[in-house]
């Protein structure tokens, strides 16, 4: 008998400390990016400061735009995905990170993580129509038209 409780002590104890290990390794996109990108400056979040708003950070890969929006939604699954000839997006409950082309003459991609609101509003003209938000229905920015808000 005493066997079998020190065996089940063991799994027990081998099961809470895996279940801390994932709480703890578990990291934000916005986390995880910072981590592995360098970090190239900030800017304030489109629509302005304030309400708790974050400021838009601003990161760089050496890799394509391709193959970084893929390292992050591989390593972070988005809400959401829209990949336009502009850069890829990728919405997540938030955050919308925005990983585009890196001005002219460098290489490698650029990586803009915004705040959800802040994110929408900038990539607005690429994400618009196709894309809600966690805060609220989707046709809250769908725009109005025939038979809106019915």
């Amino acid at each position: 008998m005493k066997r079998h409780a020190i065996l089940a002590i063991a799994l027990a104890g081998a099961g809470v400390l895996g279940l801390i290990f994932t709480i703890a390794s578990h990291s934000s996109v916005r986390e995880d990016i910072a981590k592995t990108y360098r970090k190239v400056g900030t800017e304030p979040p489109p629509g302005g400061e304030g309400e708790g708003r974050k400021r838009t950070q601003i990161y760089a890969s050496n890799k394509s735009v391709s193959k970084t929006a893929k390292e992050i939604a591989d390593k972070h699954k988005p809400a959401d995905r829209r990949a336009a000839e502009s850069g890829v997006f990728l919405r997540y409950k938030e955050d919308v990170v925005a990983v585009v082309p890196p001005p002219a003459g460098a290489k490698g991609s650029r990586i803009l993580v915004d705040d959800e609101k802040g994110g929408y509003h900038r990539n607005f003209f690429f994400v618009g129509g196709f894309w809600g938000t966690y805060s609220g229905p989707a046709g809250s920015f769908r725009g109005g038209g025939p038979g809106a808000g019915k």
